[in-house]
């Protein structure tokens, strides 16, 4: 079993077989193999997977068995030689590795995950995939002939740089074991079901699942630790509704949650059970302390909406520098851009620095202000001359998750949210004040000065009767743009008030 999860090798030795002669004894790559294998597993204090093609006859009859192996390795190294850059089998290895992107990208921070063993001097300039890579000499050259010669196995200089190899591929397989670790934590019977299925999705996409053993408290507390350092998220659960049969998991569940927050790692906090209840949690210390910035409050959310944010935060990176909300940039807003007609916004006080005010027009794609010219080009434009800074969704976009990203940063940045109700189906706009509800654990906290939302043309019974309370202020304009609404006047008005 490979040391990083997902993948079937850790190391993939790509060579030349002409490089593998021997008079007696083992061929160079075949003592190499050996020594890199126990170089590697002292440096990781672990078993690794290394695969090498020993077969010594054309590849034309298992290319297929060979392909998978390939795109199966976290590590490619390439041994370079005369023999390797003449190899169509050694081009076709590298440039099938190098285009998986099976899991990952081909750099892990600062290292390339293809890296060049050069077991003789040879002309590389046209192996395009390991132009930037790291490359390691283990040949020597005579200054008075400028004769090459190989190392050895057992001379010195042969094993500080296999030990230096070793730390640099360690540093990668690390890197790469975390990115593919999650901590699954403690959950009460009622959220029991979430957690299975985020569990199942993980499982099913080879994550390597780390979650707390039986033990004394002591115990648990060193292990939750421990696993947390080691994960690259932690997805934790928060029920304040639990039964007292539930006590003893809720117990855990604080423990994870605070030991999470002391180490300041990356966390999905599930929380359950917030009406009726006073205070929030991340009114409270445990959630406003230091690490905070790295929560996700997934507030009672439908399970795909769980697992698919869980999927989105493994695919990013993540930033050991944050330490705050995403900032926002500062801008100077500049000389205010002519009014459009109708009623003027509140004035605001010249004593106070002015700041640009983001408010997020959420639209279906149908509506779009950038593809039709319709009444939500008609808002965006009466808002821009108002002054405000109008956030829209992606208008193109061939990926669902890249959408889903783009709509949850703008929920987390833009002071006011403003849905417009057009050609989209009810459940569209129940989709959306749902993501209003999850954007308070997005956003830490922080509350939207205006939400509002817009029910436009078409005009039907659906629209007519729908009302909520899940929303500053609700404004229905069927027939005509009228900009002397007073609902639309008091959004406009809390917009102002942003600070």
């Amino acid at each position: 079993m490979a040391y990083v999860p997902g993948f079937s090798n850790d190391i993939f030795i790509s060579y030349s077989h002409i490089d593998d002669q021997a008079v007696e004894g083992a061929g160079w790559v075949s003592d190499f193999h050996r020594r890199l294998f126990i170089e590697v597993e002292e440096e990781l204090g672990a078993r690794v997977q290394i695969w090498r093609d020993k077969r010594i006859t054309g590849a034309t009859d298992f290319t297929k068995d060979l392909d998978k192996q390939v795109r199966g390795s976290a590590v490619l190294l390439a041994i370079l030689s005369p023999g390797y850059v003449n190899s169509k089998w050694c081009d076709w290895e590298l440039t099938g590795f190098a285009g998986s992107r099976r899991v990952g990208d081909l750099w892990v921070d600062t290292k390339c995950r293809a890296i060049k063993i050069f077991k003789r001097p040879a002309d590389v300039s046209g192996l395009r995939v390991l132009a930037e890579a790291e490359g390691y000499q283990f040949f020597d050259v005579d200054p008075a002939s400028d004769a090459s010669y190989e190392m050895a196995g057992s001379a010195e200089l042969f094993k500080r740089r296999l030990t230096d190899l070793g730390h640099d591929i360690g540093f990668v397989l690390r890197a790469m074991r975390k990115s593919r670790t999650v901590f699954l934590g403690t959950a009460s019977a009622t959220l029991g079901d979430q957690r299975e299925r985020v569990r199942q999705e993980l499982d099913g996409r080879e994550y390597r699942i780390l979650t707390v053993p039986d033990g004394s408290p002591d115990d648990r507390r060193m292990s939750v630790r421990a696993s947390v350092r080691e994960s690259s998220l932690s997805i934790l659960f928060y029920d304040r509704t639990a039964a007292p049969a539930e006590h003893s998991a809720e117990a855990l569940a604080t423990l994870e949650r605070q030991v999470a927050m002391d180490e300041r790692v990356r966390e999905i906090v599930v929380v359950r059970g917030q009406s009726g209840v006073t205070s929030q949690p991340w009114d409270e210390p445990s959630a406003t302390g230091q690490g905070s910035a790295k929560v996700e409050w997934l507030i009672e959310p439908p399970t795909h909406t769980l697992y698919h944010t869980v999927l989105q935060m493994l695919e990013a990176p993540d930033d050991p520098t944050s330490s705050g909300p995403d900032p926002l940039p500062a801008s100077d807003p500049g000389p205010e851009p002519p009014r459009a007609p109708g009623p003027a916004p509140t004035p605001r006080d010249p004593a106070r620095p002015q700041k640009l005010v983001r408010v997020y027009l959420v639209c279906d794609h149908q509506d779009h202000p950038l593809l039709e010219p319709n009444r939500a080009r008609n808002l965006r434009d009466h808002l821009l001359a108002l002054g405000f800074e109008v956030k829209l969704p992606l208008a193109e976009h061939d990926d669902a998750a890249q959408f889903s990203r783009d709509n949850r940063n703008k929920l987390k940045q833009c002071d006011g949210v403003l849905l417009y109700w057009g050609t989209a189906r009810q459940a569209w706009f129940d989709q959306r004040l749902g993501e209003l509800m999850q954007a308070r654990g997005w956003r830490h906290g922080r509350g939207f000065a205006a939400l509002g939302a817009y029910v436009a043309e078409p005009e039907n019974p659906v629209k007519q009767n729908y009302e909520t309370r899940e929303v500053d202020e609700l404004i229905k304009q069927f027939d005509t743009f009228d900009l002397s609404d007073a609902k639309l006047m008091r959004f406009v008005e809390r917009l102002g008030q942003a600070t």
